[in-house]
């Protein structure tokens, strides 16, 4: 039996960008969040990043101005949005690379930043016009890990059917792949509870595979623009020698996903047999594995709806490399190459990372350009390696001008733009590797 998906709530307010308001902006994070079901803890953090933002940007807002905070409840998450306005933002503190100094004032006046950016779950920054600046944040609730669950029995999934699950029935399958182990499992599988309150609140769709009683397989898919569409697996928990049980779930998730407004689905996972009767072929990279194995990250397209084309700004150093990639995917795009002008940007840029400790693998994005970007990137690269991290992408939004201004500075560290998502950023995610790494088209 299938679940309705939730309406999610959000509260909104706008008051004075002054030190007297701190205390209300500081009630209105602890109320909402407490009002949205989150506990002392999380409620804790969350107000804790409030009053440290509020309080190290006040003194950089524009005179007379007025703070926004935004908290929707997203059933499995909190998102919390601070928008303000200043002319020169001091973001330095954001980077995983900041370090506080007890012999530098200035080190230690950023100590609230910091704090605040490793507080929350993720956090990113959008630099709009009247020199506005959004910092946006999400706080994950709280799910215990998979428990092991037991698997079907060999020879099940002769005469599998299709079945949209209930909250019960992914929590299951989210277990059952956990059990199983399967090399690229998103971390929402690995907390079944987070999966469940992803699918009722509608962040989240599956079609499981049933044999009897027996779940044998699933594939899930979520949004990952307004326009573009992730596929996870199918994951499939016995032999498929005819591929059939893969095709039905692939079948099904395709026909559902184009009845949406979305123009195309990426899957980037392990390879896929017989990806040719299902998607196009984007590129594959090699990673360095914990054990000294390699691994393969491939990439597939599906594009569902005509393109209606669009215009990119790009640096000229990256036009040849988009101008051939829309050109193998039969994209149109307008290319308008910009200049490097160095003097536009702020003096600090800004990164934020996603580790995968399974894969040993740092997902590096530009939040914020600057003039230090190749040094950044390079210290970044230092960090990372020094914890054990042997592999590193780099993804940029060509519609984001903050992204793109990083290209020069990419080439500089040893990084190279290897494959091109159409729409899976604000315009297409362009994914960039190291040098070291090998690459397949």
């Amino acid at each position: 039996m299938t679940q309705q998906a939730i309406r999610q709530k959000r509260a909104v307010t706008r008051i004075p960008f002054t030190p007297p308001f701190l205390p209300l902006a500081m009630e209105f994070a602890e109320k909402g969040a407490r009002g949205f079901g989150y506990n002392d803890r999380k409620t804790g953090g969350l107000v804790l990043a409030v009053e440290e933002l509020f309080s190290f940007y006040v003194r950089q807002g524009a005179t007379d101005s007025e703070v926004e905070l935004e908290l929707k409840d997203e059933g499995y998450r909190l998102a919390l949005s601070i928008s303000f306005r200043t002319p020169t933002p001091d973001m330095r503190a954001f980077n995983l690379t900041w370090r506080v100094s007890q012999d530098s004032e200035e080190s230690l006046e950023r100590l609230g930043p910091m704090i605040a950016a490793r507080t929350v779950s993720s956090l990113r920054l959008d630099f709009g016009s009247d020199d506005r600046v959004v910092i946006s944040m999400t706080l994950d609730r709280e799910y215990p890990p998979a428990s092991a669950v037991p698997l079907p029995p060999p020879g099940a999934a002769k005469t599998a059917r299709l079945a949209s699950p209930s909250l019960a029935d992914l929590r299951h399958f989210a277990g059952m792949v956990a059990t199983s182990s399967f090399p690229f499992t998103p971390s929402f599988l690995s907390r079944p509870g987070m999966a469940a309150d992803m699918l009722a609140a509608g962040s989240l769709n599956a079609s499981l595979a049933l044999d009897g009683e027996w779940i044998v397989g699933g594939v899930l898919w979520r949004p990952l623009t307004d326009s573009c569409i992730e596929l996870y697996g199918p994951y499939l928990f016995n032999d498929d020698p005819d591929d059939s049980t893969l095709t039905m779930l692939i079948d099904e998730a395709v026909s559902r996903i184009s009845h949406s407004r979305s123009r195309g689905i990426v899957r980037r996972q392990g390879p896929l047999p017989g990806h040719e009767r299902f998607f196009d072929f984007l590129g594959e990279l090699e990673m360095s594995g914990i054990s000294g194995n390699a691994a393969h990250l491939t990439y597939y397209y599906r594009q569902l709806r005509e393109e209606n084309g669009g215009v990119v700004y790009c640096p000229v150093i990256l036009a040849d490399f988009l101008r051939d990639q829309y050109d193998r995917l039969s994209l149109p795009r307008q290319l308008r190459e910009t200049g490097g002008d160095t003097a536009r940007f702020r003096e600090a840029s800004v990164l934020a990372v996603e580790l995968e400790q399974p894969r040993s693998l740092a997902v590096i994005r530009p939040l914020c350009a600057g003039r230090d970007m190749a040094a950044n990137l390079a210290a970044h690269l230092d960090l990372l390696r020094g914890e054990g991290i042997k592999n590193f992408v780099v993804e940029i939004n060509t519609g984001r001008v903050e992204d793109t201004s990083f290209a020069d500075a990419l080439e500089e560290t040893g990084f190279v733009p290897r494959l091109l998502i159409p729409d899976a950023g604000q315009g297409d995610l362009l994914v960039y590797d190291h040098s070291g790494w090998n690459v397949h088209q």
